[in-house]
């Protein structure tokens, strides 16, 4: 049998409008396929932060536990009484009634305060701070002389004392126990080599029984224990005290 050309013209049409039909599904079917495949990819970045606020939620949970442990542990090694633990008010209100203390007992003037443990020395006016600088104590210990058996204590001596004598360009009598450190034979008391200038610094101060407030020749060393028992300050800190103290000045070392 043979077809017309206007048959074959209709057949050719129609399988190009069916090969369209279907090509445009499947590009439709694609175009999904890729979305969907998108919409996947969000979901896996969702599910994996998820995952990982998960596991800081977790870290954040283990912390509180032991926080909440620690705290209870701390508690228990505390009386039930509550009493037990003061407020902040109750303590800033004792330190007020100190300070009050305090300012009655040095008044409004200038006096300096020396604390042996910080070897930090203070100059103050009633209850405020004009400066502070560090300073040297006595370290301590003793050193005994094996002829005579003379015992000598390296200590800054505690409480309240009185600027006796401002001293310019103080020297040094060397006293015995700086022989007998050295492990020599200390000379008779008017041999002029006791006479040592320069080793207290450019001034002194004298509160009574053999002590000072001098200087040093070892700066480095301010801030610790170092000295034989007078208090040694550095030459800026020196000078700074000589010209605010007068002769009557009240010293408080503690």
């Amino acid at each position: 049998m043979t077809m017309s050309k206007r048959t074959i013209t209709y057949l050719a049409a129609a399988w190009l409008a069916a090969f369209a039909a279907l090509a445009g599904a499947a590009a439709r079917s694609i175009m999904g396929l890729h979305a969907a495949s998108e919409e996947l990819g969000v979901l896996r970045t969702a599910l994996s932060d998820g995952a990982r606020h998960a596991a800081g939620l977790a870290q954040e949970i283990g912390r509180a536990d032991s926080d909440l442990s620690y705290f209870e542990k701390l508690a228990a090694m505390y009386p039930e009484n509550r009493g037990y633990f003061r407020t902040q008010s109750a303590i800033a209100a004792e330190v007020r009634e100190l300070r009050g203390l305090v300012a009655r007992k040095v008044g409004g003037g200038v006096y300096a305060a020396v604390d042996s443990r910080a070897n930090k020395l203070y100059l103050k006016k009633g209850t405020r701070l004009l400066w502070e600088a560090d300073c040297s104590v006595g370290r301590g210990g003793t050193l005994r002389e094996k002829r005579t058996g003379r015992i000598w204590e390296f200590a800054t001596p505690r409480g309240e004392f009185t600027v006796r004598y401002k001293i310019d360009h103080p020297a040094w009598l060397k006293p015995d126990w700086a022989y007998v450190e050295n492990g020599e034979t200390p000379p008779p008391r008017d041999d002029p080599s006791r006479l040592v200038r320069g080793e207290l610094g450019e001034y002194a101060l004298d509160i009574g029984n053999g002590y000072l407030i001098h200087g040093t020749r070892n700066e480095s060393a301010l801030g610790t224990a170092v000295s034989h028992g007078c208090v040694r300050l550095g030459a800026g800190a020196l000078e700074k005290l000589y010209r605010a103290a007068g002769v009557g000045m009240k010293v408080y070392i503690y």
